[in-house]
């Protein structure tokens, strides 16, 4: 390869922001040949994600997995191409188009020059500024996919809308072919002198910062609604809202990634909370969490740890093999841990013990539905994981349905099941197939997929005899993900594949034949949708410590949250161990990390 390849190479030198952790690989392609090549040489499983002047980008502190590629200062081809166009690299920066076009007497495109990025970026967003936007003038694209292979598209190839611009997955932008106007070049050029100098009036272009952080809400601004509220100059750690434009947050010099989103996610819950408006985010948050190294050298402080695992329900045996590898990690660690097989009450199991903290790894009923975080918390003994009421909630799939629908996040449509008669109201609302499931099990037991009416009755019949509320569930035709959450920050996420119905016991537990991927295969920005989704899934409900969220993507790329466990299992074939070993963390460290939930 002609161009530069770089290792664990940091980021923040290339965000306008000046802030972000490493990418894995670093590439600063020589050409758009060069460029071409590399992409071909690439393995299909690698992560791709492309920067150009890094500003509407917020690199998180942990870095970028996989390879970053900056055409920044490349990719930089820019002439005109007959008919009133100008044919342009994805490497140039929006303010040199503006002016070049302005020079040749082509108007239209002056609004560029407020633009703070490369035409790259301008067209993957729909960047706008002055009141014009990117595919407004955009007459062909030219882009590159995964395998390397370029193709010439069209405005009518994509979704457009205001800063979103939806397209082909895996592609990215090479260059577009611009649509302008013949006009007055000295009137062009001092309109965009204009828009300069109202720009360097009423923005922060002194200071570090990625350009308007919040999208603008339907007849109204972000920056008035943030003002309003009196977050100009609100600060936290070396982020801080613009005094000069509320819709800015800047780096005053010594800011991290986290600070800034910390300081994205507070403007937005106190607009959302004084005047009534949810803002949406321009900006494109990007990579991973920082990991901090965290200090198990005291095991001390955690006292004596009973390891509660067992129960009388249907997870008794998967949560003995769960307390087992539980227990064994703490020992390990020289944590004073001591196993306790809870057969009956946990009061019982406890009497004559004296412990300064329960790790709970009792899955299901009496472990997992509040009951034992009640008797915890009579007795004041710490325990790992979330509260009575968000253990109670979320055992009953149900509920944690309705509180989710009333949030606005997607579930499927489901129909409740008291006995034969609901059958054929369920049919009609729901059709077929459904999947039938008790309310409150877990490890998909008593679950059964139904494609016929008989089958329907079966499959409520398996399920009433778990004793609790039974439903069917429109089936997903699609993929499934999971995704775990430890301390409010999501793990990678894992998609799962299985011959079996559904992702049933069997193949949770014991089949050999289930496939784990982890990376999971989705774009990059998808991912992090996906872990955004699961945080919010689990901050709706109250869930606390960690847990994991089970999640459906449709075959109409709608995501479908299916149920959360507070609970989560801990064996050989369990997920969250799964998860936290591809974002670095080793069982051992994973299970001191729920230890410490029950320190606060």
């Amino acid at each position: 390869m002609k161009g530069r390849l770089l290792s664990n190479e940091k980021l923040a030198k290339y965000t306008s922001w000046r802030v972000g952790g490493p990418a894995d690989r670093l590439y600063i392609p020589s050409d758009k040949q060069d460029l071409c090549e590399f992409i071909t040489a690439l393995p299909d499983s690698e992560p791709v994600f492309w920067l150009g002047l890094g500003s509407n980008l917020l690199v998180r502190d942990g870095g970028i997995r996989g390879t970053v590629i900056n055409t920044r200062g490349r990719l930089k081809e820019m002439r005109l191409a007959g008919e009133g166009s100008v044919y342009v690299e994805a490497g140039v920066p929006c303010a040199h188009v503006a002016r070049f076009c302005a020079e040749q007497g082509l108007i239209g495109a002056e609004f560029l020059a407020g633009i703070p990025g490369t035409m790259g970026g301008a067209l993957k967003m729909n960047a706008g500024a002055f009141g014009g936007e990117t595919w407004s003038i955009v007459k062909q694209v030219e882009m590159i996919n995964s395998a390397g292979k370029i193709a010439l598209r069209h405005p009518t190839d994509f979704k457009v809308s205001y800063r979103s611009v939806k397209g082909f997955e895996n592609e990215w932008f090479l260059s577009c072919r611009l649509r302008l106007q013949q006009g007055n070049a000295e009137a062009s050029q001092q309109k965009i002198k204009g828009l300069l100098e109202n720009r360097a009036k009423t923005q922060p272009t002194n200071q570090p910062s990625c350009g308007s952080v919040f999208k603008n809400p339907e007849g109204d601004f972000a920056a008035r609604l943030i003002e309003r509220t009196g977050l100009k100059g609100f600060s936290i750690g070396g982020a801080c809202v613009s005094t000069k434009h509320a819709n800015f947050i800047v780096n005053s010099g010594n800011a991290t990634a986290a600070e800034i989103e910390e300081l994205i996610h507070y403007v937005q819950k106190q607009v959302k909370e004084h005047q009534g408006v949810e803002l949406q985010t321009e900006v494109c948050m990007v990579g991973e969490v920082e990991k901090t190294r965290i200090d198990m050298t005291h095991p001390e402080k955690f006292g004596r740890v009973a390891v509660l695992m067992g129960g009388s329900a249907a997870e008794r045996a998967v949560s003995l093999r769960s307390g087992v590898a539980v227990y064994e990690a703490l020992k390990r660690k020289c944590v004073d841990a001591v196993a306790i097989d809870v057969t009956a009450s946990p009061i019982d199991a406890l009497a004559g013990l004296k412990v300064d903290r329960v790790f709970n790894i009792i899955h299901g009923r009496g472990g997992e539905d509040g009951v034992l975080q009640g008797v915890l918390q009579v007795l004041g003994i710490p325990y790992t994981g979330s509260g009575v009421m968000a253990s109670a909630l979320t055992m009953d799939k149900l509920r944690t349905k309705l509180c989710w629908q009333g949030y606005g996040l997607a579930t499927p449509k489901w129909c409740l099941l008291q006995g034969e008669n609901d059958l054929d109201e369920c049919i009609e609302k729901l059709g077929f197939p459904v999947i039938v499931k008790p309310a409150q099990e877990g490890s998909s037991i008593g679950m059964s997929k139904a494609r016929t009416r008989d089958e329907l009755l079966k499959a409520l019949q398996v399920a009433l005899e778990y004793r609790c509320d039974v439903y069917a569930e429109s089936w997903v035709t699609g993929r499934e993900y999971t995704v775990a959450v430890l301390n409010g920050e999501a793990l990678p996420v894992i998609r799962l594949e299985t011959p079996n119905a559904f992702y049933d016991y069997e193949a949770k537990y014991n089949a050999t034949t289930t496939q784990y991927h982890c990376p999971s295969g989705l774009h990059q920005e998808q991912e992090q949708f996906l872990r955004n989704l699961a945080v919010t899934a689990g901050t709706v409900v109250g869930v606390k410590g960690w847990a994991r969220v089970d999640v459906f993507i449709d075959d109409a790329g709608q995501y479908q949250l299916i149920e959360i466990n507070t609970v989560p299992g801990m064996t050989d074939h369990s997920l969250v161990p799964m998860a936290a070993k591809q974002a670095g963390i080793d069982f051992e460290e994973l299970v001191w990390r729920v230890l410490e939930t029950s320190l606060g």
